[in-house]
């Protein structure tokens, strides 16, 4: 699958989404393309990817081939090429390799706004659109949290969003972790038993070995309810 990651604004969770959503749950099987010349924060993780690539502005129609020489593509979009990605890919016609947009917000007003005006924009050129929530608070409704948006919905003509249509990416330490770290965070999920290293360290009387194997079974753990919890659910739902 071909899939644009895109909202007007920036820091709205597009990175996040593109790699550990979308991307990550079968890493290798897919290609990350950033359009980011100022964070550039893909390239960090190429080494668990089919491959990470970076495209400067001019280089924008290189999508072309990208999306046509593999069958597995993500598309970030950075805050600063939104207008050049925007046209470049109209003008060389690079919607007609694009399966789906992802288009992800967080709750403040500006967020949902520019989500309005992504989907109003984007509907022209392709009909399979999906929303990503992100940050969400799950003891608040997403009608109240993202109450810009929702109340807006009758402006792109959409009277509710069905279950199929969104999903929902629960704030967590563990992709702060995983970032600060450049890993992935289904990879720290899928790390070794920690617990069972720590007690045998605690056997020797390794004490500071110890903590931090317990240390380590404890990121681990939280990893996995965010990838059980979020990230695997999430994935289902955009790639379905």
């Amino acid at each position: 699958m071909k899939i644009l990651v895109f909202n007007s604004k920036g820091g709205c969770g597009k990175s996040t989404v593109a790699r550990e959503v979308l991307a990550a749950p079968e890493a290798k099987k897919y290609v990350l393309v950033e359009i980011d010349e100022l964070n550039q924060t893909q390239s960090a993780y190429k080494k668990y990817f089919k491959d990470v690539e970076m495209l400067r502005r001019e280089e924008i129609p290189n999508l072309l081939t990208l999306l046509n020489e593999h069958d597995n593509v993500v598309v970030d979009v950075g805050a600063d090429n939104i207008t050049a990605t925007l046209d470049t890919m109209i003008d060389y016609a690079l919607f007609d390799d694009i399966d789906r947009v992802i288009i992800p917000m967080k709750a403040g007003r500006t967020d949902c706004e520019n989500a309005i005006k992504t989907f109003k924009f984007i509907k022209d050129y392709c009909d399979d659109i999906k929303f990503v929530f992100v940050e969400h608070n799950i003891s608040e409704s997403l009608e109240r949290q993202y109450s810009v948006f929702f109340n807006n919905l009758d402006s792109i003509n959409i009277n509710k969003l069905n279950d199929s249509d969104y999903a929902t990416i629960s704030a967590s330490e563990a992709f702060i972790d995983a970032q600060s770290s450049r890993e992935l965070v289904i990879n720290i999920a899928n790390g070794g038993d920690y617990k069972a290293q720590a007690l045998e360290a605690k056997q020797a009387g390794d004490k500071d070995k110890f903590q931090k194997l317990m240390s380590k079974e404890l990121r681990k753990r939280a990893a996995s309810i965010l990838v059980e919890k979020t990230i695997m659910p999430a994935n289902r739902v955009l790639l379905a």
